[in-house]
């Protein structure tokens, strides 16, 4: 089996996993304001740093959570999974030089992070939209159920760009607003920047990393059909050996758009035939983090589980009945069993993992 032995995040609720997970019982942090009056979910000043000083920090954080020696470094492989790339700084040295493209060689951040930290082991990015942190993740979990690996830290990085913005705007799926997953009334997304990073192992640990799976839906570049997100929910589910009955919480993508939480609602309904589990969403905390969201939801759901409780989620006032889902709106305590995380992308990449937590 696969365990998580340690993690690591930064991202609009703080600079470390403990106080960031303590924050979700507080009144939510509202996203900054930009100049061109779209919200937006922002790692704050205090724990803001250049580009690869923050990744290296978040890897180095989950290292030492992971309690790995020195010597042990030559062991890890590293996964890198990212949307957006260099964008931040090919767009700060546009606005230094002029100049449109700077360099768009993205496997240099590895290479980089591996020379800074003294990672030896295979190395790889991955970069399949709101996806690539969750398949980076499957990825890491396969290589080493084979063997190939000992080790894996695996990395979601999504920090803010113009481009990812104004890519969305385009679409017309932000929202000025609030961002409501499920709701009836809900307007649309608010993005995120985070950067997270978790260890992987066969050491046991309370964290089992159960099944994975990914499935390309080939009909639409950017509307997924419940058709194909069922068919990802029931092959983690197989992947897992699980039956549906079995998982306790899901943790959906519920980006907040109308068409995408219609389809993502209509799977649930479609696999979950008899009662559906508890749904959580955890954007509205900080934001839609896209290539990072693997990773950095999973690891504000398993450091909350860890604290003894499974977050509730914001926003929600009104069912939808083309949805006919109400998310989880208190506080529960954390309970021994399987969880399934859902993360669905553009390009039609989508992803569903299943972890188990085995209490303290």
């Amino acid at each position: 089996m696969i365990y998580v032995n340690g993690y690591a995040l930064v991202s609009a609720r703080g600079g470390d996993v403990k106080s960031s997970v303590a924050s979700l019982h507080n009144e939510e942090s509202l996203p900054i304001i930009l100049d061109n009056g779209r919200k937006f979910y922002k790692i704050p000043e205090a724990f803001s740093l250049p580009y690869y000083d923050i990744i290296e920090k978040m890897i180095r954080d989950a290292l030492e959570d992971a309690a790995l020696l020195q010597e042990e470094l030559s062991e890890v492989a590293l996964f890198l999974g990212t949307s957006s790339a260099k964008l931040p700084l090919n767009e700060a040295y546009a606005m230094k030089n002029g100049t449109l493209i700077h360099d768009l060689y993205m496997d240099e951040i590895t290479e980089i992070m591996a020379q800074r930290i003294g990672l030896k082991g295979f190395r790889t990015i991955v970069s399949t939209a709101c996806t690539s942190s969750a398949n980076a993740l499957v990825q890491a979990k396969e290589m080493l159920e084979s063997g190939l690996i000992k080790k894996a830290v695996v990395v979601g990085v999504e920090l803010y760009n113009e481009l990812s913005l104004k890519g969305f705007e385009s679409f017309m799926l932000l929202t000025n607003n609030t961002l409501k997953p499920f709701d009836k009334n809900r307007e649309g997304i608010i993005l995120g920047e985070a950067v997270s990073a978790i260890v992987l192992s066969r050491k046991p640990s309370p964290f089992v990393f159960s099944g994975g799976a990914v499935k390309v839906d080939t009909t639409s570049i950017t509307a997924p059909t419940p058709e194909n997100l069922a068919k990802v929910m029931q092959a983690v589910l197989d992947n897992a050996k699980l039956s549906f009955s079995q998982i306790h919480v899901v943790k959906t993508h519920s980006t907040a758009t109308k068409q995408n939480d219609e389809a993502e609602a209509k799977a649930l309904h479609k696999v979950f035939t008899e009662k559906i589990p508890m749904v959580i969403t955890l954007k509205p905390y900080i934001g839609h983090t896209m290539g990072a969201c693997g990773s950095s939801e999973l690891v504000l759901f398993l450091e909350a589980l860890k604290q003894g409780f499974v977050p509730k989620s914001m926003h929600f006032d009104t069912i939808d009945p083309e949805c006919n889902i109400s998310p989880m709106l208190d506080e529960t305590a954390a309970l021994s069993g399987y969880y399934m995380f859902n993360y669905f992308g553009f390009g039609g990449n989508n992803s569903s993992l299943i972890f188990q937590y085995k209490g303290h």
